[in-house]
């Protein structure tokens, strides 16, 4: 996001930073505490301190679940379009990617169970799910979390659910812990951080949260083989701040998000009868259906970019279901955001005309 983050969360790594002594650094009590807290406030989700193991960022997090969890050539599901990390996380350690595309009907992006029970059932070992969905905004309902639940406890797959966009939620959609929702948690693992929450991305620190200990124990294993530590003094400082001190910062910042995409996709369809946008019901991400332009992927790139002067990700990097779509950050001054639509308007206005 384009938001300066929590004054807590400034004061803390400046604070930090007037202590002359940056060593290697160990994860303090209290930064637990400020973790369990929130997820309890938050999320209704009672974790337990063992169950955490810190990673730097939900990226190579995804990468060493892929690994502990499954052995080469073995089958990892991703529901596609979905954030385009999950590809390499499966891809580069030589596992198989199974792709169970969303469907997209009437507006609103749907899971397909039947073909999801099918690659289970031909011996999938895990599934990456993504919720909130990044990027198509879907806030997955209670009952779809639970015929998820369902048919992965049927086949035996493990689930890595990628929560952190868990906080940003439209009203009138709830975030549903996936973890939450299972009698027996065992073969779940969920991915948070306050990284997309509180705009602290570049300072590098996750949790995975772990149940099982057998699972646990084997994320360590591939954490030390390739020397995967978490954590530095400032991260560290941030972190805790964000989650024992920024609530009300979040309640406004959700405030003006919802208000920011109220507006966007008013104008969207006031304007541009051309781009439809999929309303999220979560994350600060618009996903933007493009196909009414009637241009190819390159071209829609360079219509954008070159045209329209306005840098949105393309669809194709999401995988199958991206094609002529186009991802738009709302997490911004909203003024901004209206001009992308402004920009996009009037370079539309400029092909027309010839």
């Amino acid at each position: 996001m384009d938001f300066a983050v929590p004054p807590a969360v400034s004061e803390a790594l400046l604070a930090r930073a007037s202590h002359p002594v940056f060593g290697y650094s160990l994860h303090p009590e209290s930064m637990h505490r400020a973790m369990i807290g929130w997820m309890q406030r938050r999320h209704g989700w009672d974790i337990r301190r063992e169950w955490a193991v810190y990673t730097p960022g939900v990226v190579p997090a995804l990468h060493a679940a892929v690994m502990a969890f499954t052995e080469p050539g073995e089958g990892v599901i991703v529901q596609t379009p979905v954030y385009y990390p999950f590809f390499t996380a499966v891809t580069l350690p030589g596992r198989r990617l199974l792709v169970n595309p969303l469907e997209l009907r009437d507006g609103r992006y749907r899971m397909n169970l039947e073909q999801l029970d099918r690659l289970a059932a031909e011996g999938a070992k895990l599934l990456l799910l993504c919720s909130p969905h990044n990027p198509v905004g879907r806030v997955w309902r209670e009952d779809e979390l639970r015929a998820v639940l369902d048919l992965c406890r049927r086949h035996g797959v493990t689930v890595l659910s990628d929560e952190i966009h868990h906080d940003l939620v439209y009203p009138g959609q709830r975030h549903r812990p996936l973890a939450l929702l299972a009698d027996n948690a065992e073969d779940i693992v969920t991915a948070v951080a306050p990284s997309k929450t509180f705009n602290i991305p570049g300072l590098g620190l996750s949790a995975l949260i772990v149940p099982c200990p057998r699972r646990r124990a084997a994320l360590r294993r591939v954490m030390d083989r390739v020397h995967m530590t978490a954590g530095n003094p400032f991260s560290i400082a941030a972190f805790e701040a964000a989650y024992a001190e920024g609530d009300a910062w979040l309640d406004a910042l959700l405030v003006y998000l919802d208000e920011t995409r109220r507006a966007v996709t008013a104008r969207i369809a006031e304007r541009l009868p051309e781009i439809r946008a999929i309303g999220p019901e979560g994350t600060y991400l618009l996903w933007l259906d493009c196909c009414g332009l009637g241009m190819d992927d390159e071209a829609l790139k360079r219509f954008f970019v070159e045209d329209a002067r306005v840098g949105l990700n393309p669809g194709t990097v999401f995988g199958e279901g991206g094609s002529g779509f186009m991802r738009m950050n709302l997490g911004a001054p909203r003024r901004r955001v209206l001009e992308a639509v402004d920009r996009i308007e009037a370079a539309l206005r400029s092909r027309r005309n010839g």
